[in-house]
């Protein structure tokens, strides 16, 4: 996890989107903290995102 949120911080000074979509019932407490919506994400050096570009979505919440 540690080496995703280095990616995720670095990857937030260029243009693009990072999208994870949960499938089934796993526990995705992680995925949600990569999320950045309840506070900024940081590198494991405490190096903030320039800007929030991860957008998770559980597919479970979209059931038909």
């Amino acid at each position: 996890m540690a080496d995703t949120r280095e990616a995720i911080v670095h990857a937030s000074h260029l243009p693009m989107s990072v999208i994870i979509v949960g499938i089934g019932s796993a526990d995705f407490s992680d995925m949600q903290m990569l999320d950045g919506d309840d506070g900024i994400l940081r590198s494991p050096k405490g190096e903030p995102v320039l800007r929030d570009i991860v957008q998770f979505v559980p597919f479970r919440n979209f059931k038909h």
